[in-house]
């Protein structure tokens, strides 16, 4: 195998291997990264130290690169780790692959494949030394080091976005989207939208939300969205509706349409006064106001007769704490 093609599968295969095992540091973790280092260093200076002699064509060197690039890899990806919530199998981990059944069998692969690398090694070096083939390969042996040292930090957030891909999948086979642009592809299925503050932001209430009619749990948290638009009643299964720490000042009185709606959280600085409507809407059972002008709004939670629990908070002024709950008791609300 040419020298220049077995120094790519090198620098790929360590690359591979160590960003697989980087990605996951739990409390095993210096056993990642002294596995990382003591064993990239070694399998570098196999097959450098071979080079020349791997070079010349017959299949039972491209037999041996590839064995020996194969178990690399499995010393790597069938380590574990674990983290306060559960053990991970490094190949799983990082593949996204929950209960492959390959767990119970890691310790046995892992002590295979050292035992089967190390006479690969072994057999590599040897064939070196009886052949002694003379060639220069320092040219590649700095650049391959160097990429080696960046590679695997790219590989890791290929590996990262990968997991989030595996996550949203699952999650969205159980009708759950974090996006509102495959929640649309999706419409029949979506049962619960999600917005992620950090990966999205919106000034105002998205329109396409309208069109998710089977729509049950809205989260919209912590956006810049000013007002809720007059035809949010086309969320007729909605049930839970989440818009806290936005900067809504008026509730719309078009959100008492939504005839399902349990739990409402709104969001805002100076909501002045609550619906009348939503006082009578027999389904709502739970509210949430985040406004400044929370200590006069409680008042009006006399007027509601079917809730169970509600949370008031103010952004920046004191909260009367006392009032809250005098009329928390009187009213028999948690």
């Amino acid at each position: 195998m040419k020298k220049i093609i077995q120094t790519l599968l090198l620098v790929l295969t360590v690359s591979i291997a160590v960003a697989a095992r980087l990605s996951i540091l739990g409390w095993l973790g210096f056993m990642g990264i002294g596995s990382a280092l003591i064993l990239g260093i070694g399998h570098f200076y196999i097959h450098f130290y071979s080079m020349n002699s791997l070079s010349v064509r017959s299949k039972t060197n491209i037999f041996k690169i590839l064995l020996s690039h194969f178990l690399f890899l499995n010393l790597f990806f069938f380590q574990s780790d674990a983290d306060d919530s559960r053990s991970y199998l490094v190949f799983e981990y990082v593949f996204g692959k929950e209960d492959t059944g390959l767990t119970a069998f890691s310790n046995v692969i892992l002590f295979a494949s050292i035992l089967l690398y190390s006479g690969v090694a072994i057999w590599i070096i040897a064939g070196a030394k009886k052949e002694r083939l003379a060639g220069s390969n320092h040219t590649l042996l700095i650049p391959s080091i160097i990429i080696t040292l960046f590679l695997p930090f790219v590989l890791i957030r290929a590996f990262t976005a990968n997991q989030e891909r595996q996550y949203e999948r699952k999650q969205e086979s159980t009708g759950e989207y974090s996006e509102i642009k495959r929640a649309i592809r999706h419409k029949e299925k979506v049962r619960i939208l999600r917005i992620n503050s950090y990966e999205f932001s919106y000034s105002t209430f998205p329109k396409e939300i309208m069109e998710l009619e089977n729509l049950v749990e809205l989260y919209l948290n912590e956006q810049k969205i000013k007002s809720i638009p007059d035809d949010i009643g086309k969320l007729k299964n909605l049930e839970i509706l989440d818009l806290v720490d936005n900067d809504i000042n008026e509730i719309n009185p078009s959100i008492c349409n939504c005839r399902k709606l349990k739990d409402l959280r709104i969001g805002g600085t100076a909501i002045q006064t609550l619906p009348g409507c939503l006082t009578s809407l027999d389904s709502l059972h739970n509210l949430t106001i985040q406004s400044n002008t929370v200590n006069d709004l409680m008042d009006e939670l006399r007027k509601f007769k079917t809730l169970k629990t509600a949370h008031f908070y103010t952004k920046g002024i004191l909260f009367d704490r006392e009032k809250w709950w005098k009329l928390s008791k009187e009213l028999g609300i948690e």
